[in-house]
């Protein structure tokens, strides 16, 4: 079964915020085009069997089903929720953010 991939409008603003310090103040290109590279076998994974990602550690975030796909090497993951067969991707945080306190986490 093939899931759907909706990112969520926090998660498009923060990976945009993400790239953009990557060539702005990083003034690195090559991070940025990796960096996408990983995320699109992300993608991929999460389209095809998105439950082989654990769910988060913190109990809030596992109470809600929240789930997490880390970026490695680049220390990077993609919080991400499932419901029926739609992947809904919420946020994208680097493994040193306190990214519980930025997110904008749904009542369900």
């Amino acid at each position: 079964m093939a899931f759907n991939l909706i990112i969520t409008e926090q998660a498009e603003e923060q990976l945009d915020r993400l790239v953009d310090y990557m060539l702005t103040s990083l003034q690195n290109p090559e991070a940025a085009y990796h960096l996408f590279e990983r995320i699109e076998a992300v993608y991929v994974q999460l389209s095809e069997n998105p439950l082989i990602f654990p769910t988060c550690n913190n109990s809030l975030l596992q109470s809600r089903g929240y789930r997490e796909a880390l970026l490695n090497p680049m220390r990077y993951r993609i919080v991400f929720r499932v419901e029926m067969e739609t992947v809904y991707i919420v946020s994208f945080f680097h493994t040193l953010e306190d990214h519980i306190s930025k997110m904008e986490i749904e009542d369900t």
